[in-house]
């Protein structure tokens, strides 16, 4: 054997022992559909000449279990001829489709292909770039598993860029009707048992086999009787291996910056809370629901203050009032105080931790306390007790010992409760 052939032989081998692996995986998954979604549809092309030819042998055997399999998924599958060019709007639809995947336009491949994913568009973007046109686009269809679907074989000739011959090419696709009348090319991953079983054996039906051989041929001819070609190819195939995993890595970052980012405005607005206080400025009903018909659940009277738990979009807003969540129109409550926070957790100022401290014996002089901000009032001396209730900037207690760990005790409303020291003054 001439070195020339020697070298043919060798790279026809590395590319047969390529097919072969996604051969096995074609075989794995049971999918007879293969869009352009690995490297260029060459290679892919042969892989299917050597599937069908694989499938066609072990036809006989299988006959019956394929036919089994037909009967147990319920989808009746014909056994039509293709029809060439027979569907106007099909047509529309593969000639649009690969007149942008020439241009690179990933925008209008997005538009006629579903699920489009960004990885999916990205070698789309990267392998435009070797292509200049389709000289020959020619369509067969046969009936797709659901009404108004078909199963489409794109024949192609491709003009690729640094290479002066044409190069053929054969994409199975499944095409679906939209709910607005038009045809997309569904591209889901996890078809159904029934409808994977269908294509599969449309698949293994003569003419699909032959059109399959027939282009697997003339590429492995090309491969073998054009140095040139051969070795342009693997160089294309390596240079689209690479641009595609810088693409995909470059939006594998841009995608985490852009959680990153995220995470870090969602930890801000965690971190940073704006305390409100209102007060009634009217006598208004509070209900146990942002409803007028909701359950009263009291009256707050002129000049009642509240925090702000939440402010609805419908005009009502949630307050604290005691310790009960209750409603009360927006309109009558005028805002008193905002008050910034750095730590989440409680909106009271008592869920800012700080170290215990001494007693202040300036604290309750007149047997008083009051309080510098809003404050949480416990049943015992600890952030993790019962809360009794709020008090608000302003707003005075009954002293009855400055305690050393930081809490004072106090009276509220009859009860015996405790305070943070550095709140009330």
């Amino acid at each position: 054997m001439s070195d020339k052939n020697n070298k043919i032989h060798k790279q026809q081998v590395m590319w047969m022992e390529r097919y072969e692996q996604v051969k096995d995986f074609l075989v794995e998954h049971n999918r007879g559909v293969w869009p352009i979604v690995l490297v260029i549809c060459l290679g892919i092309t042969m892989t299917a000449g050597v599937v069908a030819n694989k499938n066609k042998v072990e036809q006989v055997e299988t006959t019956q279990t394929i036919g089994e399999t037909e009967t147990e998924s319920g989808i009746d599958v014909p056994d039509v001829a293709f029809e060439e060019n027979a569907h106007p709007e099909i047509n529309e639809l593969m000639t649009t489709y690969y007149k942008a995947m020439a241009e690179g336009d990933t925008e209008t491949i997005a538009s006629l292909v579903k699920p489009a994913s960004d990885i999916f568009l990205i070698q789309i973007g990267e392998y435009s770039k070797y292509v200049e046109s389709y000289p020959a686009v020619n369509i067969y269809t046969k009936p797709g598993p659901i009404e108004n679907s078909y199963m489409v074989f794109a024949y192609t000739e491709v003009k690729m860029a640094g290479y002066d011959g044409n190069v053929p090419g054969l994409v199975t696709y499944y095409v679906c009707q939209d709910t607005d009348g038009s045809y997309y090319i569904n591209m889901e991953e996890e078809l159904s048992e029934e409808v994977a079983q269908y294509i599969h054996t449309i698949d293994l039906q003569d003419d699909v086999i032959d059109l399959n051989n027939k282009v697997s041929v003339d590429f492995k001819n090309l491969l073998a009787e054009d140095e040139k070609f051969a070795a342009y190819y693997v160089d294309v195939d390596n240079q689209i291996t690479a641009s595609v995993s810088a693409a995909l890595e470059a939006l594998n970052s841009s995608q985490q910056e852009e959680e990153t980012d995220v995470e870090t405005e969602e930890t801000a607005s965690e971190e940073v809370s704006v305390t409100k206080i209102v007060k009634a400025t009217d006598v208004v009903n509070m209900r146990s629901s942002d409803s007028e018909i909701a359950d009263k659940v009291g009256k707050a009277q002129i000049g009642d203050t509240f925090t702000v738990l939440e402010e609805r979009p419908n005009g009502w807003t949630k307050v604290d009032n005691n310790g009960t969540e209750v409603f009360i129109k927006s309109d009558f409550l005028e805002v008193v105080s905002e008050t910034s926070n750095e730590a989440s957790g409680d909106t009271p100022a008592e869920s800012q931790e700080t170290p215990a401290v001494a007693a202040n014996s300036s604290l309750g002089a007149d047997g008083k306390v009051t309080a510098k901000t809003t404050v949480n009032v416990r049943k015992s001396a600890s952030e993790t007790a019962e809360k009794l209730g709020v008090i608000y900037q302003g707003e005075k207690l009954e002293l009855v010992m400055n305690q050393a760990d930081g809490w004072c005790k106090v009276k509220y409303k009859g009860q015996t409760g405790y305070v943070k020291s550095e709140f009330v003054e």
